[in-house]
C-alpha cells in the first residue's frame, strides 16, 4: 500500500486532518503519522489511516510500534527527523494560515512575560515622569511641596490677621469721618495695605524659585 501511496507536505496533511501544521510535528513524534521515504513529507493514506486508528488511547501501543519500526531506519543520522521538522517549518512560513504562527515555540505570551512587559512599561512611564519633573525644577516652575505649604500657611495667617484687625483699626477713624469719600479712602488704604503684604510674600517666593533654578 505504501508503494501506491502519495507523499504530501506537513501543511497538506494538517489541512486534511483539520489541525495546525505545527501539530503534525507532535503527531510524528507520537508515531501517529507515517513519514515518507527518506524522511521527506508524509504518506497520505497511511498517515490518515494511522491517525484515525490511534485516536483512541486504547491504541497507543499501535502508534508506538509504528514509530519504532520507522525510527529504526533513521537512527544515527538524524536526517529524517530534521527533514520532517524542516518540512513543517517551511510549510508554516510559506503558508497563509495566520493561526499557525502563534503556535510556533516562543511566540505565545506567558503570564510571566506579560508581567515583565508591564513592569518595563511602568518603569518607562515613571522615568519619563521624573524627567519631566526635573525639567520643571530646572526652569523654576516647581518648588518643594513643604516650602510652598509653609509659605501659604504663614501668609494666609498674616492676611487673616490683617482682615480681623480692620474693625478695630477703622472703627474710630470712620466714626470721626463725616463724608462717604473719606470713609471709602480709609477702608481702601487698610485693605490695599493687607493685599500689598500678601503680594510681597508671593514675590519673595518667586525670587526663591528663580534662585533655585540658577
Amino acid at each position: 500500500m505504501a508503494e501506491e501511496d502519495v507523499t504530501i507536505t506537513g501543511k497538506e496533511l494538517a489541512s486534511l486532518i483539520g489541525c495546525r501544521p505545527s501539530y503534525v510535528v507532535e503527531l510524528r513524534k507520537k508515531g501517529r503519522v507515517v513519514v515518507g521515504e527518506g524522511g521527506k513529507g508524509f504518506l497520505k493514506a497511511a498517515s490518515l489511516e494511522l491517525y484515525a486508528r490511534t485516536a483512541d488511547p486504547v491504541y497507543a501501543g499501535v502508534a508506538q510500534r509504528h514509530a519504532d519500526e520507522r525510527g529504526s531506519a533513521l537512527v544515527g543520522s538524524g536526517e529524517g527527523t530534521n527533514a520532517v521538522d524542516a518540512d513543517i517549518d517551511d510549510d508554516e512560513e510559506d503558508g497563509d494560515d495566520d493561526e499557525a504562527r502563534p503556535s510556533r515555540p516562543g511566540r505565545p505570551q506567558t503570564p510571566d512575560s506579560a508581567r515583565k512587559a508591564k513592569a518595563l512599561a511602568d518603569k518607562a512611564e515613571t522615568d519619563a515622569h521624573m524627567a519631566h519633573i526635573a525639567l520643571q525644577k530646572e526652569l523654576g516652575l516647581l518648588l518643594p511641596r513643604a516650602d510652598v505649604e509653609a509659605f501659604l500657611a504663614e501668609h494666609a495667617t498674616t492676611f487673616r490677621g490683617a482682615m480681623e484687625r480692620l474693625a478695630d483699626t477703622l472703627a474710630p477713624q470712620l466714626a470721626a469721618t463725616l463724608d462717604e469719600a473719606g470713609c471709602r479712602r480709609l477702608v481702601w488704604d487698610e485693605v490695599s495695605h493687607a493685599l500689598e503684604e500678601l503680594s510681597q510674600g508671593f514675590r519673595t517666593l518667586a525670587a526663591k524659585a528663580a534662585e533655585a533654578s540658577e
